[in-house]
C-alpha cells in the first residue's frame, strides 16, 4: 500500500513538475514572443505614419528601421523623394499614437505574425490640424532580434478632430451673400461724451 502511494506521489510530482516547467519555459517564451511581435507592430505603424517637417531624414530613417522585405522597402524607396517634396512644399507634419491593437496571428516556428492596430494620426499644416482614427493590418516578421513590418494594409480612416494650428488666427468671416452688411456706427460729434 505504501509503495503504491509512493508511486502515485511520484507520478503526481513528475506530472505537475512537467506542467510547471512547461509553463515556465514554453508558455513564457510564447508570451514574450507575442509581446515582442505586438510591440514591433506598434512601433512600425507609428513610424510609417509619422513625418517631422523639421527633420524628414530622421523620419525616413525611422520608417526604414521598422520595415523588411522587398515590397515595403521598394515602396519607400520609390516614394521617398515625393515625401520630401510634399513636406517641403506644404510644411506638413504627421504624428501617430497607438489607441489599441492586438495580434491576430502568431507563428513562433517561422517568426511571423499579423496584427490589427488602431492609431490616432495627427496631420498638422502651418494653418490647420486634423486627427484621424486609422486602422491597419500589419504583417510582421522577425528580422534579427527586431520584429518589422512586411506589409501594411490600411483598413479605414475616420476624422476625430480638426481645427486651426495653435498660434494661428482664424480667418476673418466673409459676409454672407444676400444678408445686409452690419451698420457702421454713427459718427460722434467732437466734444461729445462717448459711451
Amino acid at each position: 500500500m505504501v509503495s503504491a502511494l509512493a508511486v502515485v506521489a511520484l507520478v503526481a510530482v513528475v506530472w505537475f513538475g512537467f506542467g510547471w516547467a512547461k509553463a515556465l519555459i514554453v508558455d513564457r517564451s510564447v508570451a514574450e514572443t507575442r509581446d515582442a511581435a505586438l510591440a514591433g507592430a506598434f512601433q512600425a505603424t507609428i513610424n510609417l505614419n509619422s513625418v517631422d517637417a523639421q527633420d524628414v531624414d530622421a523620419s525616413l530613417d525611422n520608417m526604414r528601421s521598422s520595415i523588411t522585405g522587398d515590397a515595403l522597402l521598394g515602396d519607400l524607396a520609390a516614394t521617398e523623394q515625393q515625401i520630401r517634396d510634399q513636406v517641403t512644399a506644404t510644411g506638413t507634419s504627421m504624428s501617430a499614437e497607438v489607441l489599441f491593437g492586438s495580434l491576430t496571428e502568431l507563428n513562433t516556428d517561422d517568426d511571423v505574425a499579423k496584427a490589427l492596430v488602431v492609431l490616432a494620426v495627427r496631420t498638422t499644416t502651418p494653418e490647420n490640424y486634423v486627427v484621424n482614427k486609422v486602422s491597419v493590418n500589419a504583417s510582421m516578421a522577425k528580422d534579427g532580434d527586431v520584429w518589422k513590418a512586411v506589409t501594411i494594409e490600411p483598413l479605414g480612416s475616420v476624422a476625430m478632430e480638426e481645427g486651426p494650428t495653435a498660434g494661428t488666427q482664424p480667418a476673418p468671416s466673409e459676409p454672407v451673400p444676400g444678408e445686409p452688411a452690419p451698420a457702421e456706427p454713427a459718427p460722434v460729434p467732437e466734444g461729445a461724451a462717448t459711451p
